[in-house]
């Protein structure tokens, strides 16, 4: 099982400040009605982007001739590796905000063959993508050939 906790870091650390300093904000102006409203979406805010920023902490398992991308909260997706059409290496966003964007290099297991690069728009899963997307390393692409061969009984494309 691989993990991307070190790409996942720089969003879990900004939704963590942004979270501390909308509840410090919050519990010292209660008083106050309108800045009270005003940290209180703040921090409702705050917190959604944390639990976004959890869940994107990611790690997969291949076995049986499944790959499994898990979250802490559970499985994210999961996907034959009979199902896969086409396999592409691109540079997906880890951590945008603003016009800043940190890109990484990922390998893309897609689903279906007619999927466009300009459709990948992080590097993380979603049930809804019709793509698996596993940060790059030379070990993560050899053991995904090796497990695609042994159950497809085919090279990778």
């Amino acid at each position: 099982m691989k993990i991307n906790i070190k790409y996942s870091i720089y969003d879990l650390l900004f939704s963590i400040v942004s979270v501390i300093i909308s509840s410090i904000g919050f519990f010292v102006l209660i008083g106050q009605s309108w800045f009270f409203v005003f940290y209180g979406v703040l921090l409702c805010g705050a917190l959604f982007w944390l639990l976004r920023s959890i869940q994107n902490i990611q790690w997969f398992d291949i076995k049986d001739g499944h790959i499994t991308v898990y979250s802490p909260f559970g499985v994210v997706k999961s996907a034959k590796l009979s199902q896969i059409k086409k396999i592409v290496k691109t540079r997906a966003v880890i951590f945008g905000f603003k016009g800043m964007t940190i890109r990484r290099e990922h390998i893309v297991l897609c689903l279906i063959k007619s999927i466009k690069m300009a459709g990948i728009e992080d590097a993380y899963n979603r049930k809804k993508k019709k793509y698996v997307i596993i940060p790059y390393a030379a070990e993560t692409e050899r053991i995904i050939q090796t497990e695609y061969q042994k159950y497809c009984d085919k090279e990778p494309i």
